[in-house]
């Protein structure tokens, strides 16, 4: 069962010598940066999305307000108990 994939392909399921482990899930975490050049500072990556269009649009929108805003989406595999939007 490692690695096997439920029917949501969303969630990964794993299991270690016979015992069940956290189950994980795929999401989209939003970078936000403030700044530009050398002045650029990260300033949030705790915003988890399950679809990325809600998180593009969300990234848009901050870039929108000015141009020392950067934000973009990455895939990331978080536990199912992290706080999704």
């Amino acid at each position: 069962m490692v690695g096997e994939k439920s029917a949501d392909a969303g969630r990964c399921l794993q299991k270690s010598r016979g015992r069940l482990q956290v189950t994980m899930i795929h999401v989209f975490l939003l970078f936000v940066y403030i700044g530009i050049g050398e002045d650029e500072r990260l300033v949030s990556k705790d915003m988890y999305f399950r679809d990325l269009n809600e998180c593009v649009w969300y990234a848009q929108k901050l870039h929108k307000q000015g141009k020392k805003i950067t934000a973009y989406c990455l895939p990331k595999l978080v536990s199912e108990d992290t706080k999704v939007y």
